[in-house]
């Protein structure tokens, strides 16, 4: 799956917290300059692993830091949000129905996305067994054979490791990640330097 011309890329990992404060804003953020935007989750973990960073070598005083600024950040965006458990998840069949999805609805898998994001830092609920994405998968009238499905899809995992590979190629070391017109930028914090590059080029 490539960008098409204009497309904003946005790289995703449903267990970050800035991803949910972005995802609830880069589609209107988007829709405003006649852009359309791909949404792409990937394995942040294998990013890792792919540019040698090992996070457990972080600082205790980033983690301490994080641990204040990602509550104080969805808040000020207005969102709901509950320290999740376990974190970090495993979120690897949410990824896997999302592309399976997104096969042949990308409307159907962004609201998937976003369902998964609000279940996990809004209401602090798991998400990495079939059981707890089935609740998600009802609310959005999708059969739960599908969610089942999804961990045998064999196109489904292909979309994972190219739009992982991808976004190591495009630079990506953090979430969010995205792609406006060849130009990275890092972080939900970002979407306003986007938006004045957008203005640049309405």
């Amino acid at each position: 799956m490539s960008a098409m011309a204009g497309e904003i890329v946005f790289y995703l990992e449903f267990s970050s917290p800035y991803v949910y404060v972005a995802a609830q804003e880069i589609d209107e953020l988007a829709e405003r300059y006649g852009r359309r935007v791909l949404w792409r989750p990937i394995s942040l973990g294998h990013v890792w692993k792919a540019i040698g960073y090992d996070p457990a070598s972080a600082p205790r005083q980033k983690r301490e830091y994080m641990a204040v600024d990602m509550v104080r950040s969805a808040r000020l965006a207005g969102l709901p949000f509950s320290m999740p458990d376990p974190f970090p998840v495993n979120a690897r069949l949410a990824r896997l129905v999302f592309y399976r999805l997104n096969a042949r609805d990308a409307d159907l898998a962004r609201r998937f996305a976003l369902a998964v994001l609000n279940r996990y830092w809004g209401q602090g609920q798991d998400i990495s067994e079939l059981a707890d994405l089935a609740g998600i998968a009802g609310g959005l009238r999708i059969d739960e054979s599908e969610i089942a499905a999804a961990e045998g899809d064999e196109n489904a995992k292909a979309a994972v490791i190219a739009a992982t590979n991808d976004a190591v190629r495009d630079g990506c070391f953090g979430m969010p990640w995205f792609m406006l017109d060849g130009e990275a930028f890092w972080g939900h914090d970002r979407l306003g330097q986007m938006e004045k590059r957008l203005q640049e080029t309405a």
